[in-house]
């Protein structure tokens, strides 16, 4: 059974190797090698702190595992693929955990773990021994760890409080990918890598389950066989239990449906702005809000973001971040909440029958303002105060409504014109982690949602070249103005293309496959014209990978910072030259980190269909 499953995922992985998938997958390797290399050299570094540099790394690692759900990487097999195959569940379940270690991530892990091997190697032949048996009882584990996880995380996203932790462990992986390097350097600018960890912490980090191979290498070192052996049968141990509970998830499952108590009488009839077509969407999609444990998500995703990327530089004393959580919850809820209509379904055939497309667009926008308006309203003024840095007060005044009316407004236009499928509300699967690959499009709109704030921050930004307090609160109506013409703008334009296109995503959400534009004319396929064709994936992915770096971290961060004085360095290249030829760096990479994203949008656009070859017509 093991080796028809095994094959049958290597099948899996080799026909999905096409096109971005591909392209995603072979740089996530190359990551994933160059981390185990780093992992490795963590056994060359000073001898007093190797054991405990390893055994951090080995807790990431660990982590990493499983977080990968909450990252999109589910299980290429999963149980509920084989409910109606006559199998034994200890068979499949074997089955199952020998396709587990066939694929990319296992490997780069296996590599990572041979670290333990190169540290019991510096500390003698029987900790090299123990080394090799402590590595392939932990890479069992995390394996085993990651499926379970993967079960028990599905089964606590179901209910409402579920899906909000769910958005806020997101939050904090993605927290911890972007801005992790700060932690880096913190620790490499410290005497860690001197004197090793507080005892603590090192006493923890060998406490966990992750540490438990470094203190089995480190007791075999040591000739101390009984705590080694005992870290390999606690290990041994978490390896049966995680077994049976793995084996025990491959139960036929139970569908459980959340329940919604509320009145089913309409009360008093709405009046003012509540009444009428757009009045009647609103009220729907704030229930749809407070109720759907996959917008619980949705939202807690930006705001625990947000509140731990300022959060985060707290651990360098630094607390000038602290007033920007307003404008970054504004910023990342439109990544988000941008595929407003790929998260209902077939549910848009009402709106399109009954002809209700402005309403709904409308009704949709004001939901998602009084939604995420006032939370990043409150949250911008109380960690304004608590900064004690009101001089940036100008500067939130004037970005928050950009970002708030122009996500209002980019949110809708993306919901149709960049609609991923996704499941109807009664097939959503019993995970809701596996929903639409929104992946793509929501890097694309995060780096557009900035696009909104441009003017009223130029405003702001003159006014601190000019010294004039009239200028930079004149950023404030310059951003609210902004915002209110994006979010009529754009949803007009939502509007328009929603009346044109409707059928076709109609189409769309039901097949999962985008109609072709245009019907093939009869005859041979012409040739596609220069440029045209496949999209270059790994130029898709160079693009956007290198904007974002270029554009952001390298472009608007050092050229704020140096404008507005601020000293930190950090990995910020243009801090460390002169302010003159740091200007120029900065804002030569932000201009090429803004034309390398402009090219992946274009490369992100749909393919041209290809006309399929048809036999001549008969003579």
């Amino acid at each position: 059974m093991a080796g028809v499953l095994i094959r049958m995922k290597l099948a899996v992985l080799r026909n999905s190797m096409t096109g971005g998938a591909a392209a995603w997958m072979i740089t996530g390797g190359v990551l994933g090698l160059l981390s185990a290399a780093a992992t490795i050299a963590l056994t060359f570094t000073g001898r007093g702190v190797r054991g405990d540099l390893l055994a951090c790394a080995l807790a990431i690692w660990t982590l990493g595992w499983v977080a990968g759900p909450l990252l999109g990487g589910s299980a290429v097999l999963r149980g509920d693929h084989f409910a109606l195959v006559p199998i034994s569940r200890r068979r499949l379940a074997t089955g199952l955990l020998g396709a587990a270690f066939a694929g990319v991530t296992t490997l780069v892990t296996a590599v990572a773990f041979t670290s333990l091997i190169a540290y019991g190697l510096r500390l003698g032949a029987r900790a090299a021994l123990t080394a090799v048996s402590a590595a392939t009882l932990l890479l069992i584990f995390v394996v085993l760890l990651s499926r379970v996880a993967h079960t028990l995380l599905g089964t606590v996203a179901r209910s409402r409080t579920g899906a909000a932790i769910t958005g806020v462990l997101l939050g904090g992986l993605l927290t911890a990918t972007q801005s992790g390097w700060m932690v880096v350097v913190g620790l490499v600018s410290s005497d860690v890598l001197d004197d090793g960890f507080p005892t603590g912490f090192s006493t923890v980090l060998r406490a966990v389950p992750s540490g438990w191979g470094v203190v089995a290498v480190e007791a075999a070192g040591q000739g101390d066989s009984v705590r080694a052996a005992g870290a390999l049968a606690g290990l041994a141990g978490l390896i049966a239990l995680l077994w049976l509970a793995f084996v025990a998830s491959l139960g036929r499952p139970r569908r459980r449906r959340l329940t919604i108590r509320g009145s089913a009488h309409g009360g008093a009839p709405a009046r003012g702005v509540f009444a009428g077509p757009t009045g009647a969407v609103f009220r729907k999609e704030l229930r749809t809000w407070f109720r759907d444990p996959q917008q619980w998500t949705a939202v807690a995703l930006p705001v625990s973001w947000a509140l731990l990327t300022v959060l985060l530089p707290l651990t360098f004393d630094a607390w000038l971040q602290l007033p920007w959580v307003a404008p970054a919850i504004a910023l990342f809820a439109i990544p988000s909440l941008g595929n407003l209509y790929g998260r209902d379904g077939t549910a848009l055939w009402l709106t399109l029958t009954t002809a209700s497309q402005r309403a709904d667009v409308r009704g949709r926008q004001w939901a998602y303002l009084v939604v995420v308006g006032p939370i990043a309203v409150v949250l911008g003024i109380g960690f304004t105060l608590w900064s004690g840095h009101l001089w940036t007060w100008p500067w939130i005044a004037a970005t928050v409504p950009a970002l708030l009316g122009g996500g209002a407004g980019l949110i809708a236009y993306a919901s149709v014109a960049a609609m991923v499928p996704g499941p109807d509300a009664h097939q959503r699967p019993d995970n809701p982690l596996e929903r639409a690959d929104t992946t793509g499009p929501a890097q694309v709109l995060f780096w557009l949602g900035l696009l909104p704030a441009v003017p009223a921050f130029a405003v702001v930004l003159l006014g601190e070249w000019l010294d004039s307090t009239a200028l930079r609160w004149a950023g404030a109506p310059v951003g609210l103005a902004t915002g209110i013409a994006l979010a009529w703008w754009l949803g007009h334009a939502a509007v328009t293309r929603l009346t044109a296109r409707g059928p076709e995503m109609l189409s769309h959400l039901r097949t999962g496959h985008a109609p072709a534009a245009t019907e093939p004319a009869p005859g041979p396929a012409p040739a596609p014209a220069p440029g045209q064709g496949e999209r270059p994936a790994g130029a898709t992915v160079a693009s956007l990978v290198g904007g974002t770096l270029l554009l952001f971290p390298q472009g608007l961060v050092p050229l704020v910072f140096l404008l507005a004085g601020v000293d930190a360095k950090v990995w910020f290249l243009a801090m460390y030259l002169p302010v003159g030829w740091g200007l120029a760096l900065a804002a030569l990479c932000t201009l090429t980190g803004a034309l390398l994203l402009a090219r992946a949008v274009r490369l992100l656009r749909g393919k041209p269909q290809r006309a399929q070859p048809t036999s001549p017509p008969p003579k």
